[in-house]
């Protein structure tokens, strides 16, 4: 399938702009034209210490949390989710911190472009919310309205948690209760897209999610659904292979905790670090709906932009479990890694 169309370039941009400007003296400078601020969240919880992966680079980070506002918290920085720097404490923010509507609040942290946080709580807070915000450039261009569909463009989209579609999650689990394929994670790479060579226009596409859990996890004996996300053709997100429990509010990820992305079953020898999503139905002569195609982009993008990958780019896949590599798109089909049809003719 041919290069999406996707706005990852403005966060390209905006890390190349970072890494300039680390580089510079601090000295004033006038803006050209409004500067684009950019800010994420990610809804999280933390016992003693949590390392959490930023959907952004971030110039800056806040910190603000349910539960005690005598927490002391700290929290240390870093590129790569390996090696941090000093922490630094977590001080309320000017109005003291705490708010009416329960939260504490901590000061805006300087952090220069970092993609992970390290926080580190001096007790257990169960509601703790990190917001990275990068608001270091470019000027943007185009009216206030144009700039917030650009940044819309790459927000979390509606999922269908496994709670949500159904999940029968004692399928996960041998006679004797063990985890039949325990989650494994590794940094994401490629997004392979597929299609399930089912029925089109299918009017229980809930059950056929479950149809398909069923038949990957017992019959084929794989112990989960192997795709990561399904997408039906109204446009539906359903997540796939388990990642771990699901946070109320919050989009399922299929990410740990530290940003790595959960390893499904979906192309053989290439599992570990590609995205498999599977469009319901067969796509060889029929193409797939709008709402379908649209739901894939909105994806793909957010996780593109999360990992910080170039959708019209390519390059070199390494299995990091079993080593195999392959030269390759970073959007691609089924049928670029395997002699297959999948995901149809006519969507290829």
């Amino acid at each position: 399938m041919g290069p999406f169309k996707l706005p990852l370039r403005l966060l390209l941009a905006l890390v190349g702009a970072s890494v300039a400007l680390g580089l510079l003296p601090a000295v004033p400078a006038q803006a050209r034209g409004p500067i684009d601020v950019i800010g994420r969240q990610v809804a999280t919880s933390v016992e003693r210490e949590r390392v959490v992966a930023l959907p952004i680079f971030a110039s800056h980070v806040a910190l603000h949390w349910e539960g005690d506002e005598e927490a002391e918290l700290s929290v240390a920085v870093s590129l790569d989710g390996r090696t941090f720097d000093r922490p630094r404490p977590v001080e309320h923010d000017d109005s003291g911190g705490h708010s009416p509507d329960g939260r504490t609040y901590g000061g805006v942290l300087w952090t220069n472009g970092t993609r992970f946080v390290r926080v580190t709580a001096d007790r257990p807070l169960p509601r703790l919310t990190v917001v990275a915000i990068n608001s270091r450039g470019p000027a943007s261009g185009g009216t206030p309205a144009q700039r917030n569909v650009t940044r819309a463009a790459v927000e979390a989209p509606s999922i269908s948690s496994r709670a949500e579609w159904g999940a029968d999650e004692s399928l996960r689990f041998d006679g004797e209760g063990n985890e039949s394929w325990p989650s494994e994670f590794a940094p994401l790479q490629k997004f392979i897209v597929h299609h399930t060579a089912g029925a089109n226009n299918d009017p229980h596409p809930a059950s056929t999610v479950r149809a398909i859990y069923y038949y990957q996890a017992i019959t084929r004996g794989w112990g989960d659904i192997g795709y990561n996300f399904l997408i039906d053709e109204a446009g539906r997100i359903y997540e796939g292979r388990y990642s771990g429990p699901s946070t109320s509010g919050v989009p399922p990820t299929g990410e740990d905790a530290g940003g790595l992305s959960v390893i499904g079953a979906h192309v053989a020898n290439y599992n570990a670090g590609t995205l498999g999503v599977a469009l319901l139905g067969t796509l060889s002569t029929k193409d797939a709906t709008p709402a379908a195609r649209a739901a894939l982009v909105r994806l793909l993008a957010w996780k593109a932009e999360r990992h910080g990958i170039d959708p019209e780019g390519g390059g070199l896949y390494t299995n990091p479990v079993s080593g195999s590599a392959k030269v390759a798109p970073n959007i691609t089909g089924h049928r670029d890694w395997a002699a297959t049809l999948c995901p149809g003719e006519r969507f290829y």
